[in-house]
């Protein structure tokens, strides 16, 4: 265990100067080359001083290796364990963090003010009354975290297309995640529901006008427009 202990600790404090090392050397020469008057041209600064970041690793590895091995031998073995340990567990909990930043960024919410909105347009089997529109209920959701999404009627509600109508509706898509289902059903048959896959992707772009018209079943047609 302590010897264990002793090498993550070596590792460790090497990686980590390596990384301050490489960091280090870019930042230093590109604040000096600020200062200096150099030109920033297109990133050319930026660009020259990142030239120099393999140098400045290596370096920092260097030293943090005399450090490390300067420490390890002098460490007690109550203090090496704790060192040790300690810091592959501080390394592990910033390492999951930032992965877990990453994954909830990529594949997590909107912002408020930055959600997509969908359109849908249901083409029915047949012409219904404006009375009996209002029958109908929907519902949309994301299947990630089984997330319902806000939804409503769009204006108007409904429109005649070829003696048929075409319910009309609006939502938000709340997650950067594919999986998104839409629900259509007529009050009160709550269980007798259509649902459809709505296929947007996971961060679907701007349409200038619907898509085409997909079948759902025993005569029903569904298409979507995303708005953002």
């Amino acid at each position: 265990m302590v010897l264990i202990a002793r090498v993550l600790l070596f590792v460790l404090i090497v990686a980590i100067a390596a990384v301050v090392g490489a960091f280090g050397a870019f930042f230093g020469l590109y604040f000096i080359g600020r200062l200096m008057g150099a030109s920033d041209f297109e990133g050319a600064l930026a660009m020259g001083a990142a030239g120099f970041m393999p140098a400045g690793a290596v370096i920092g590895a260097i030293v943090g290796a005399i450090v490390a091995w300067r420490l390890v031998r002098k460490l007690e073995r109550r203090a090496t364990l704790g060192a040790g340990y300690g810091l592959a567990g501080v390394v592990a909990l910033g390492a999951a963090g930032w992965f877990g930043l990453d994954y909830y960024q990529q594949g997590g919410p909107y912002a408020v003010e930055e959600e997509p909105t969908v359109l849908i347009e249901w083409r029915l089997p047949e012409q219904v009354s404006a009375s009996d529109v209002v029958a109908y209920r929907f519902t949309m959701r994301s299947t990630f975290m089984d997330w319902t999404l806000n939804t409503a009627w769009d204006e108007p509600p409904a429109r005649e297309e070829e003696g048929r109508t075409v319910l009309r509706f609006r939502g938000s898509i709340r997650w950067r995640r594919e999986g998104r289902i839409f629900q259509l059903w007529k009050f009160p048959q709550h269980d007798d529901r259509i649902t459809v896959e709505l296929k947007l992707g996971a961060d679907p772009e701007a349409q200038a006008d619907y898509g085409p018209w997909r079948e759902a079943g025993e005569g029903h047609a569904f298409r979507t427009k995303v708005v953002r």
